[in-house]
């Protein structure tokens, strides 16, 4: 059992003015204090991502979301960064190699948790362009339920009243199935708009992180990120930062040397 809980916008920097100095024990103890080389320890695997692919610019949500779930450099396919919302040749690669859709097709159970606004999900299901994020649109091309918030699977994906208690419902459910996928866009969405408010969204992680831990699930958690942004919150901008990523369970112990956003998926399908 996989909780893949994606952070988009959480990126390393050795910056002294980054938020890594902050209060944050949670993720401190799970990146050795928010560290740019990876190790090992006992049911915990830290690794250090490359966000760039290889691609001059900065890089964007919709090609490190599609490369996080498809293993394909989706920056290089294309020649350029491109975000936030995949466009037709980066659906067509989520239709045929993502991690939603190879594991729905193999008879595993497969969940994204992500609660939506039901005015928005009318929206961008009769849209006839892409509204929705590499992670929502690899979801319904594996045939999966995008869900309104009131559904009793469904999550919101930030801004939870009680964190703690979130992390700890994300731990319940992810037991029930093989893959559970959670979208969490709060530190992206305030970097570029309000980056002084991101010492909240970044103790609301924390605290969440915190409650799954507490729950002790047998579930393997995964944290990465597809770019930076709220570690440098003195500009709004996509950052050139590596991103974190966070292994934390029994299957921890599995994972190989990672350098690229391209080698997460094909780890997961070897777990499933």
């Amino acid at each position: 059992m996989l909780a893949f809980l994606f952070v988009d916008g959480l990126g390393l920097s050795s910056d002294p003015r980054t938020f890594l100095k902050r209060d944050l024990p949670t993720l401190r103890a799970l990146s050795g204090g928010f560290s740019q080389e990876p190790f090992s320890q006992p049911s915990l695997a830290y690794r250090v991502l490359d966000a760039r692919l290889g691609v001059e610019g900065l890089p964007q949500s919709g090609t490190g979301q599609t490369a996080l779930l498809t293993g394909v450099n989706a920056a290089q396919l294309l020649g350029h960064h491109q975000g936030p919302h995949p466009l037709s040749k980066l659906q067509t690669l989520l239709r045929q190699e993502s991690l939603q859709v190879w594991a729905a097709q193999r008879g595993f159970r497969v969940l994204h948790a992500n609660g939506y606004r039901q005015e928005y999900l009318e929206k961008a299901l009769n849209s006839r362009r892409n509204l929705l994020s590499a992670f929502g649109f690899a979801a319904r091309a594996a045939g999966l339920d995008l869900l309104p918030i009131d559904h009793p699977q469904a999550m919101l994906p930030a801004f939870w009243p009680e964190p703690e208690a979130a992390g700890e419902r994300f731990a319940h459910i992810a037991q029930r199935h093989d893959l559970t996928l959670l979208e969490n866009w709060a530190l992206d969405y305030w970097g570029h708009r309000m980056p002084e408010k991101l010492d909240e969204r970044l103790v609301e992680l924390d605290r969440f992180l915190l409650g799954f831990l507490n729950a002790n699930p047998t579930a393997t958690l995964i944290l990465t990120a597809d770019h930076g942004n709220a570690e440098e919150p003195w500009h709004t901008q996509h950052t050139l930062n590596p991103v974190p990523l966070v292994v934390y369970g029994p299957l921890a112990n599995s994972v190989p040397a990672m350098h690229s956003l391209t080698d997460l998926a094909p780890w997961i399908k070897q777990q499933l």
